[in-house]
């Protein structure tokens, strides 16, 4: 879930030994320029590039004091190291939740306030754990069990209509629209109503139970207040 990094750091690198990494995606953008009859923009200088990783990274601009001690540092790989350590900071966790928290369409009552926390402290936990992207998406895709099983339940607790939550996960995961097709055969695509109607199939065994459990602090784990997805089809 780190991509951005790595166009970062193929586009800062200009000393030291160069990641593999870097150098693959630097031969890709090579490509394409040639291709396109373009030329790259020079390298960004030390003010610029300090800006940008913190803004990238960490979703904020950097201190005096770290902006200083970046400029001051002679250090041939400081531009790498100062990725590795954003990309360690709870600043990115920050950021990149502020981020997923929108795709994903947070909020803070998700069947009771109790199902909401899990899902934020899920997502904070995923992230800061760098959960490769199939991962973190199977996760949310397949949970079981209670909230304090697992806070990812929330994804399907988010939305009561769970053919509209079909629509949403298609457009999040697979970057395409079918909403118009759980009504009719969509007018500007090739998705019919058939489809979206086989798409929701596969989750058609999937209950969600939940209580509303709100202001309530659990100090256990009563069978009766268990959110849960079950009955997948086979």
């Amino acid at each position: 879930m780190k991509t951005l990094a790595l166009l970062l750091l193929a586009a800062t690198v200009t000393h030291g030994a160069v990641l593999p990494e870097a150098t693959q995606i630097d031969s890709l953008l090579a490509a394409d320029w040639q291709k396109q009859n373009l030329q790259p923009n020079p390298v960004a200088s030390d003010e610029v590039i300090v800006r940008r990783l913190y803004l990238d990274i960490a979703g904020r601009i950097p201190t005096v004091d770290e902006s200083r001690a970046f400029l001051q540092s002679g250090d041939p790989e400081k531009r790498a190291k100062l990725i590795d350590t954003l990309l360690a900071s709870d600043g990115y966790t920050s950021h990149m939740f502020n981020f997923w928290a929108d795709v994903l369409r947070l909020t803070d009552n998700t069947k009771g306030r109790i199902t909401a926390e899990a899902y934020e402290e899920w997502l904070k936990k995923e992230l800061k754990a760098n959960t490769p992207y199939d991962q973190f998406v199977k996760k949310l895709l397949t949970t079981e069990g209670g909230a304090w099983d697992s806070g990812s339940i929330g994804f399907y607790q988010r939305d009561e209509n769970k053919l509209d939550h079909l629509a949403y996960t298609v457009q999040v995961f697979l970057g395409t629209s079918i909403v118009c097709a759980q009504c009719h055969n969509h007018p500007f695509d090739k998705w019919s109503q058939k489809d979206y109607y086989g798409m929701a199939a596969f989750t058609y065994g999937m209950d969600t139970k939940g209580s509303g459990v709100n202001e309530i602090k659990l100090t256990n784990k009563p069978a009766t207040k268990k959110m849960c997805l079950s009955s997948w089809p086979t």
